[in-house]
């Protein structure tokens, strides 16, 4: 009757060997999909980040009020203030934001907590209103924001500015355009025209409901 045999040194090192690499194999592939579950999601993320904030441009431009919130030396009044990198103007905030009633916003890039750039809005009642908000009330509208261009146009024409001196009108439309932080996703330009009509207030009345401090 023969012995027994079991394995020798070499067929259990062998053993070990073949399962270390298979174990390495499943090692990376789960690695790999786990990076690529995380870059997409991080991806998609981005995509949300940017149409909302689209949708902010969109949606609170084309309901901009020609309302003062302030008034220059001599009494003239500002419905909208803007240059290339910052805006302010009035309108309404959306959903049940809304019944604050009109809000002045300004919209700027400013530094954010990781020490780079986000396009910022920041909200304050209008002058004179009976609401109020927390004071410094803000919204980050999009991170890693390298640069942000900002140009206006007059109602029905196309000659472009980088600043829009009429304090006392809405500009027929403005330019957004926006320049992502290295590896950041793109920001197709986009251009938003407020739709009241340029006679739906009058203006210069209306400076008259300010309140002292901002006359």
């Amino acid at each position: 009757m023969n012995p027994a045999r079991g394995f020798s040194l070499m067929e259990v090192l062998a053993a070990l060997a073949l399962l270390a690499i298979l174990l390495l194999g499943v090692y990376s592939g789960v690695r790999s999909t786990t990076l690529s579950t995380s870059r997409g999601s991080a991806v998609i993320a981005r995509l949300d980040e940017v149409r909302a904030a689209r949708e902010f441009f969109r949606r609170q431009l084309a309901s901009a009020t020609a309302l003062p919130w302030k008034a220059l030396e001599g009494g003239m009044p500002v419905v909208f203030e803007g240059d290339s990198e910052h805006l302010r103007f009035v309108s309404a905030l959306p959903g049940y934001l809304g019944k604050l009633g009109p809000q002045v916003i300004e919209v700027r890039l400013a530094e954010d907590e990781h020490h780079g750039h986000a396009l910022e809005a920041r909200f304050a009642p209008l002058p004179g209103s009976q609401v109020t908000v927390t004071e410094g009330a803000h919204d980050v509208l999009l991170t890693r924001v390298s640069a942000v261009r900002l140009r206006y146009a007059a109602r029905g024409s196309s000659e472009w500015h980088d600043g829009w001196n009429d304090p006392l009108s809405l500009p027929g439309a403005v330019e957004i355009s926006v320049v992502p932080e290295e590896g950041g996703e793109g920001w197709p330009v986009l251009i938003v025209a407020p739709r009241q009509d340029p006679d739906a207030v009058n203006v210069r009345a209306a400076v008259h409901r300010l309140p002292e401090a901002n006359r």
